[in-house]
């Protein structure tokens, strides 16, 4: 993250941060501002401002604050490294190689080490002199458990206090078997290498380690030391020479290892995450449970948001990064997978791509194609009849009066009064006050009414109703729930269960109820393969015109070529018969020849004018030609941008079914006709005798085996 300027020092990093981030406005902030003026902590108090009034979500200012806090460890950490440039510890070079690092693992994911600790690492600052610079700076070092991985380098000190001599090493200190103090665990046995180099590797060999013995020759150089370790197979981030000649003329290394080679760790791939501040379970109305009870989910009100509401974040993919051992060895990583942002009317997308906001005030929808919309409403004064005509709207349409016969009304979540007659489609829900009566209703939400006469229902959710279903088909995904009446002469397939005081009359036809079987499923996902194979073969057929077209306007450039030919070849033609004709003149005896050259001529210039004539029409044909290929490529991207969206609703559809299995559950508080027919997954019944208050489940059969199973509807009393 960039350097805040310094002109802004009096104002709270979190506001600079929110204004850059666009989570709140330049005037805003200075507003804010104004209000803390007084304040002694300006940061606290610009935070309960902005919490309390809502301009930002608890979950970003918590971001806020972290990244002010890296912001003002990185400023110390630039700090420090200008203090070691100073006192001549070290020069800007490597204070920029260091700084390089650890911004690169901020960038990575990696906790960030501190520079001094990373200077000690690579021998080119002692502990002490790291030390020395932070009391400076008043600054705590928490001890490691873990530690640098490197000695010390035997560098002038920074002040007096600092030229305390190194503690005294003992024999065992020096033997080829002592373990050095600073290595990692899980050390695989040393091994001396040359000149008296203790080499020793981690045990999965991401580090290489160099100790001094007794033995040790000072005279050995970097590439002495290049050389012993190549013959070890050891050839991946391996130091720098001048790192080697800092461990050759340092008096340590003796009990403290110096790492002379590291590996690059992997770093595994994340998803990307998108989370969501509106409810996107439009279904989340519940079915029976288990013991064929109704069970209500709390719905809460329905979602509406104003222009520039967040609706869904996006937490970016993590790219994985290939590592690699000492010895070169590649070491894989798990790829992480990219979630796009997808957003249609009504929402937009954030400047920095990770957010979607509603362009518009209405009502946030996220689609099975993974597409979220805001739609906005459309309202009628009255029915929808000959005065109105079908509505078809991008939106929620609010009927306010009855949907007449033969009329059509398309939306997203469609309410009316009534019902009579009409065809209602909705990527939502569909409510009508009143009763539906002979009319056809498909919707990916639920359908609630008071009752159902001689219709036609299929929905992704709930089918509840208040009084009674009569002489309909009712196919959904959720529960059929018949809060208080009757299911007569009907046929419901409901995936999550059936619930009704009575079922039947002795009179009427009888029911079939089918329960734990998802017919909307079934028939969605033929209609969307249905689409896909439609747009398949609309893509081939217009592929295979445009390959025609493309063959045809090839082989009319030739033509156009060759006509261009006859025309330069005729050009040529009378210039040189001009040329024979202006010789000939002087000569009285050729005038016959002269007049058989300019017929010849009058031939090349009728030749010429059909060529060029044939030009004309053969250019007008090409850009017609040109003009349909260009049309075409229009048309495939068009059906190419909606088969991804098919693709992926069906994808989301059948994850849906997935995660939501079937409940075969039927429950009636009064009574079930004899006659009716009730049928589960597996098995079916008819009712024989009169059943009152009872709950049929499906269930394994007594005496079935895992290899012979066999279901049963078994009727238990309420």
């Amino acid at each position: 993250m960039a350097n805040l300027p310094d002109q802004h020092a009096d104002i709270p990093v979190i506001g600079l941060l929110a204004v850059k981030n666009q989570l709140i406005t330049q005037a805003e902030l200075e507003k804010a501002l104004a209000d803390c003026k007084e304040s002694k902590d300006k940061t606290a108090c610009l935070k309960e401002y902005l919490l309390s009034r809502e301009m930002i979500s608890t979950q970003n200012l918590q971001r806020l604050t972290m990244a002010a806090r890296a912001l003002d460890v990185r400023k110390k950490e630039f700090h420090f490294g200008a203090i070691a440039v100073q006192k001549g510890i070290i020069n800007k070079s490597v204070l920029q190689l260091v700084l390089e690092e650890q911004e690169a693992d901020m960038k990575n994911g990696i906790k960030p080490r501190l520079i001094g600790d990373m200077l000690v690492e690579s021998c080119m600052m002692t502990e002490r002199q790291r030390d020395y610079i932070l009391k400076m700076q008043k600054r705590k070092r928490r001890s490691a458990e873990q530690p640098a991985g490197a000695g010390t380098v035997a560098s002038e000190p920074a002040g007096p206090e600092e030229r305390a001599p190194e503690q005294a090493e003992t024999e065992q200190d020096l033997d080829k078997t002592a373990v050095p103090k600073n290595v990692p665990p899980d050390m695989l046995e040393p091994e001396i290498i040359a000149n008296g180099i203790r080499l020793q590797l981690a045990g999965d060999y991401m580090g290489a380690f160099l100790t001094k013995t007794r033995e040790f020759n000072s005279d050995i150089t970097p590439s002495d030391i290049r050389d012993a370790l190549a013959e070890k197979k050891i050839v991946a981030g391996i130091v720098s020479d001048e790192m080697m000649l800092g461990f050759i003329e340092s008096s340590g290394f003796k009990t403290k290892a110096f790492r002379v080679a590291k590996g690059i760790r992997p770093i595994q791939g994340k998803d990307a995450k998108i989370e969501f501040f509106f409810n996107i379970d439009y279904l989340g109305a519940g079915g029976l449970d288990a013991d064929g009870n109704i069970d209500f989910k709390q719905r809460g009100s329905v979602p509406y948001v104003q222009v520039g509401t967040v609706l869904a974040e996006k937490t970016p993919m993590v790219e994985s990064r290939q590592g690699h051992n000492i010895f070169g060895d590649e070491i894989d990583a798990i790829p992480g997978n990219d979630m796009p942002l997808r957003f249609g009317k009504g929402a937009k997308l954030s400047e920095d791509g990770l957010k979607i906001l509603a362009d518009v005030t209405g009502f946030p929808k996220y689609a099975l194609s993974g597409v979220i919309f805001v739609h906005e409403e459309y309202a009628t004064e009255g029915d929808v009849d000959y005065e109105t005509g079908h509505i078809e709207y991008d939106g929620n349409v609010k009927v306010n009066g009855c949907i007449k016969a033969g009329f059509q009304v398309k939306g997203n979540d469609v309410t009316s009064v009534e019902l009579d007659g009409g065809i209602v489609t909705a990527e939502g829900n569909v409510h009508v006050k009143g009763g539906i009566n002979e009319a056809t209703i498909y919707a990916r939400g639920e359908v609630t009414a008071k009752f159902v006469h001689k219709s036609d229902i299929i929905c992704m959710g709930n089918v509840h109703i208040a009084k009674e279903i009569v002489d309909s088909t009712i196919a959904c995904s959720g529960s059929c729930i018949i809060e208080s009446g009757k299911l007569i002469s009907s046929e419901v397939t409901a995936k999550m269960g059936l619930t009704a005081r009575n079922i039947g009359t002795q009179t009427a036809s009888p029911c079939m109820v089918r329960v734990g079987h998802d017919a909307f499923f079934e028939k969605e996902t033929a209609n969307i393969q249905a689409r896909i194979k439609e747009i398949k073969d609309k893509i081939a057929a217009k592929e295979e015109k445009q390959a025609r077209l493309k063959e045809q306007n090839t082989e009319l450039q030739k033509h156009i070529t060759q006509l261009a030919h006859i025309q330069d070849r005729s050009q040529l033609e009378q210039d040189r018969l001009n040329k024979e004709i202006e010789d000939l003149q002087s000569q009285p005896d050729k005038k016959a020849v002269i007049a058989d050259l300019r017929q010849q001529i009058a031939q090349q210039e009728t030749n010429a004018k059909n060529a060029e004539k044939q030009l004309d029409e053969s250019f007008e044909k090409s850009e017609s030609i040109e003009a349909s290929i260009e049309g075409i490529a229009h048309q495939l991207k068009t059906l190419n941008t909606g088969l991804p969206d098919l693709l992926e609703e069906k994808k989301n559809l059948t994850r849906w079914s997935m995660e939501n299995p079937g409940n075969p559950v039927v429950r009636v508080d009064g009574a079930i006709q004899p006659g009716n027919m009730i049928k589960g997954k597996q098995s079916e019944m008819v009712v024989k005798d009169l059943v009152r208050r009872a709950k049929i489940t499906e269930v394994l059969k007594a005496g079935s085996d895992e290899t012979h199973q066999i279901y049963e509807l078994q009727v238990t009393n309420l």
